[in-house]
């Protein structure tokens, strides 16, 4: 399967709260990933993100809730990646 390269950028809530704008524009315009540390913790944060990858995560997270689902996946991304595909005429 191929890796994802994902861009998140690190930012402060006061640098957040500052340049509001800004960083939202920055998430919609570039598909970048925000993540807003709290201070309760080292794994309790915010993530910003487009609409259209937590759509993704979303549907990807829905079609591999099962383990048969997930492995013909599997199976069909390895079958297209090693060229095992049949074209159809329609």
């Amino acid at each position: 399967m191929k890796e994802i390269n994902l861009k998140m950028k690190t930012i402060t809530s006061t640098t957040f709260r500052k340049e509001m704008k800004k960083m939202l524009d920055l998430v919609t315009d570039s598909f970048e990933t925000l993540v807003i540390p709290r201070n309760n913790g080292e794994d309790e944060g915010v993530v910003i993100m487009p609409l259209s990858e937590y759509n993704s995560l979303i549907e990807t997270n829905y079609l591999t809730a099962t383990l048969n689902n997930k492995k013909r996946l599997e199976q069909a991304i390895d079958d297209v990646e090693n060229g095992n595909t049949v074209t159809v005429e329609i």
